[in-house]
């Protein structure tokens, strides 16, 4: 009984903490992720990643003009070697004829990590949007639950009341009391829990979107998905609008592009530098001398260490191959996997509204036969009792709805189609 009671204690406790929430504008799912998106400061960091990659592209292209350069050298005043002029100046500038690929590798390479930072930043934003549908369905299940429990509790109080006066009237025993106060004090408990659970999910929704969330803005409401999609068709558009597919596609390409480096490495670079030169070490009198070179130069590295590079380069392609595929099989796991729990959750949700109103008539009707003897008090507990478990299982099979449904119309048409998707209402419970 201690524990019964402390658990009321609780209870009020919460409904006297609560602190209001403060509704927003708009409070459609749609738009509490469009407020996420606006605000969280995981997509301002990844801005800023895209806007490095977009910079390592310019500096690619930039590989392709000449290159100039200043060299300065000045000679010790007693040096007998030198008899000209103690300081030199020479301006070059050196342009690449052939590099063996390693300029336009440089360029694929910063390219495709531009689109791999893009994908970074659409990930992201998924990522915040599945976060959210999962913190909104939590709140519309936790809320579902504690109306049904505010409900069994104002059953289990009116209970308590109509067998307390029948014990004075000798039509009840004692016992018929105690099994109704530990029914009440258990239903207090339960909804000492969920309203704490829906609590913790409001609380996910604020630190998301910014902003507190009412109770009274927790509605159900269901995305308009084209029923007529099979599930092959799901995944294909699953596959097309992955933004972590497309990151690992991009990682492919820089792959690639790092293997032509590499090969670029064991090639020589031709390249033509003009040069104009002001003082001279040598007494000539040439006070300005203008040369032109062409040359070859190379890059091999020390020992086989370009071979070694060339190697690490194609294991690097390969892995982000399998990486591609890791991807690819994770996605229909989670497809396949929603696809079931909405189809199960839909016929759940059908069986239990018929079960809620055949328990509803079940109850009446056992209360009325308690009341004219040919029904027990344990009976009419018992259903009282099913008739709140119903409820809560009715609130989650709406929630599973919920999450899944939602789910799947972000994964499988994009965050713009979910930002942008017209919604019908789902009845609660």
């Amino acid at each position: 009984m201690l524990f019964f009671k402390i658990c009321r204690f609780i209870y009020i406790l919460v409904l006297l903490s609560t602190p209001p929430g403060i509704a927003l504008a708009q409070t459609s799912l749609p738009a509490l992720i469009q407020s996420a998106l606006l605000h969280h400061p995981a997509i301002r960091a990844q801005g800023g990643s895209q806007e490095a990659a977009q910079a390592g592209v310019a500096a690619a292209r930039w590989q392709y003009w000449p290159t100039p350069s200043v060299g300065i050298e000045q000679v010790g005043t007693n040096d007998p070697t030198y008899s000209g002029d103690k300081r030199v100046t020479t301006l070059r500038l050196q342009q690449t004829l052939w590099a063996g690929g390693r300029l336009d590798g440089n360029l694929s390479k910063a390219q495709a990590q531009a689109i791999a930072a893009q994908a970074d930043v659409e990930a992201t934003r998924q990522q915040i949007a599945l976060r959210l549908i999962q913190s909104w369905s939590d709140a519309i299940a936790a809320q579902g639950k504690v109306l049904a429990y505010e409900q069994s509790r104002s059953i289990h109080a009116r209970l308590l009341t109509l067998v307390e006066r029948r014990t004075q009237n000798g039509a009840s025993a004692q016992a018929d009391i105690d099994l109704a106060r530990s029914r009440l004090d258990g239903t207090d408990a339960e909804l000492a829990t969920v309203l704490a659970q829906r609590e913790s999910a409001l609380d996910k929704l604020r630190l998301l979107v910014g902003q507190p969330i009412a109770v009274t803005a927790i509605a159900a409401a269901q995305p308009h998905l084209e029923q007529t999609l099979t599930r092959d068709a799901l995944l294909t558009a699953a596959h097309e609008h992955s933004p972590q597919i497309a990151k690992s596609r991009a990682q492919v390409k820089v792959a690639e592009a790092e293997i032509d480096l590499a090969k670029a490495t064991l090639t020589p670079e031709v390249y033509l530098r003009a040069e104009r030169q002001y003082g001279n070490f040598q007494p000539n009198n040439q006070n300005i001398q203008d040369r032109v070179f062409v040359g070859v130069s190379t890059a091999f590295g020390a020992g086989l260490s370009s071979l070694s590079g060339l190697d690490a380069a194609r294991a690097r392609h390969r892995a982000a191959q399998d990486d591609v595929q890791t991807q690819h099989l994770a996605l229909d796991e989670q497809i396949l996997n929603d696809i079931i729990l909405s189809r199960t959750a839909g016929q759940r949700r059908s069986y239990l509204e018929l079960v809620r109103h055949s328990a509803a008539d079940v109850y009446a009707s056992w209360e009325r036969q308690f009341l004219a003897g040919r029904k027990q008090w344990q009976d009419l507990m018992n259903a009282a009792r099913e008739q709140t478990q119903n409820d809560a299982q009715l609130a989650d099979a709406i929630a599973t709805q919920q999450l899944t449904g939602w789910r799947l119309h972000l994964l499988t048409q994009g965050l713009d189609a979910v930002l942008q998707a017209p919604t019908r209402a789902i009845s609660a419970p």
